[in-house]
């Protein structure tokens, strides 16, 4: 009994693979996650963010954070709950090996939920302290709307 659920998800996480790799040509970090901010897919940049063992996880419960309540407050767990058009968000992530990181997120809605469950796409971009901050929220949204784009095109 306990074997099915590991071959479940291992199944799963093949499956959304194969549904999401075209996230593998994107140079930000990708993460596909459900309405409960379940990670579905992460592509190879927000693999490196995260745990190993990330599949069917939270993002809270796998990605490097050392606030412990961000799943009340996260901004972009609300966005994905409640946005309906692409918006902007930060994200300070805490790896136990290095500084902190701040990352711009575009949180992209899904207008229909597909058969694996997705809610939303987040693209995340690691923000620069000496950048223009309105020039690359620009960017990030500019590019999310062309991912959304690619994305539509791919569960039509």
């Amino acid at each position: 009994m306990h074997d099915e659920i590991p071959v479940t998800q291992t199944i799963l996480r093949d499956e959304n693979a194969i549904r999401w790799e075209f996230l593998e040509d994107e140079d930000d970090a990708c993460a596909v996650v459900s309405a409960r901010m379940e990670l579905l897919y992460l592509n190879g940049a927000g693999r490196a963010l995260t745990l190993p063992d990330w599949f069917a996880k939270r993002c809270f419960e796998v990605l490097p954070n050392r606030d412990e309540n961000c799943a009340w407050h996260c901004p972009t767990i609300t966005a994905v709950i409640d946005a309906e058009e692409i918006t902007y968000c930060e994200e300070a992530l805490a790896p136990t090996d290095g500084p902190s990181v701040t990352l711009g997120t575009a949180v992209i809605p899904m207008q229909h939920h597909t058969e694996d469950g997705a809610k939303a796409v987040l693209m995340f971009r690691r923000k620069s302290a000496d950048g223009d901050q309105k020039r690359f929220q620009d960017k990030l949204l500019a590019d999310a709307r062309d991912l959304h784009a690619r994305v539509t095109t791919h569960h039509d």
